[in-house]
């Protein structure tokens, strides 16, 4: 058999995901992309991470260089987070990563908080609850992430990005999208799931990219409707990810079944 003419060139990537918001500290997860196609294990996959990078926030004229530590809760189970820069509604933060002697950089700005109102926890049946908000209406996108079970990383729900509306918006919240590839993934919770939310505000660039972030990953297991485009970036030197400031605002369900019991 004849070679191909062409060979597709991969190009190793980083891949940032970093936030900060008013009042905590910036956390930032960092890995490697990877050729579409191959063949991965657990191994393969621990090598993705880059846990030998140096992270800068500068705020003004202040500066700190983030610590690494392990994170199992998270993605990559390795995180970068600082406790020095305390974010600020309407400030700007610029982030710098160097690694393997090369230097990424982008630069975000923090919307203000808003708030989730008339929060209600339906049970469907004796296995299966919904919980509905209302989103304020108002300038500002917004977008719902879930933690399940205590864990530290709140994870973007499905179809949990929202656009801005000129008068409150009912919405559904479902499970976290870190589920959605299992088997048997259902958009309920059960009466076991002990549940906290964050409602993030999202500046323009953010809900572009976590819109599509999210379409990319439904659209992933449904060959009607593959993904074809990738998300914006923000992150120069070719990068991959979001640097992005958020208005979050936390929310403590608890577990579901202790206080609000089926019908049926």
């Amino acid at each position: 058999m004849d070679e191909p003419s062409e060979v597709m060139h991969f190009e190793q990537r980083l891949v940032v995901e970093g936030r900060i918001e008013q009042a905590r500290g910036a956390v930032v997860m960092l890995s490697v992309n990877t050729p579409y196609g191959g063949s991965y294990d657990s191994e393969t996959l621990k090598d993705m991470v880059v846990r030998w990078g140096k992270v800068t926030i500068f705020c003004e004229d202040d500066s700190e260089v983030l610590t690494g530590r392990m994170q199992e809760d998270y993605p990559t189970q390795f995180v970068y987070t600082g406790t020095e820069i305390i974010g600020q509604a309407g400030k700007s933060y610029r982030l710098e990563v160097e690694y393997s002697n090369q230097l990424w950089s982008a630069t975000t700005t923090i919307p203000p908080q808003a708030q989730l109102s008339d929060i209600h926890i339906e049970p469907i049946d004796k296995d299966r609850y919904t919980i509905t908000a209302t989103l304020p209406e108002g300038s500002n996108a917004y977008s719902i992430d879930c933690s399940l079970d205590g864990k530290a990383y709140y994870a973007p729900t499905v179809f949990g990005t929202h656009e801005a509306t000129d008068s409150p918006q009912r919405i559904t919240i479902n499970r976290p999208l870190d589920d959605l590839l299992r088997t048997g993934y259902s958009t309920y919770f059960g009466p076991e799931d002990r549940v906290r939310l964050r409602l993030n505000t999202l500046t323009d660039f953010a809900f572009d990219y976590w819109q599509k972030w999210e379409n990319n990953l439904i659209n992933c297991i449904n060959p009607v409707f593959p993904a074809t485009s990738n998300p914006p970036t923000n992150i120069s030197n070719n990068g991959i990810g979001i640097w992005a400031g958020y208005g979050a605002t936390y929310y403590d369900l608890g577990a579901l079944g202790e206080y609000l019991k089926p019908s049926n």
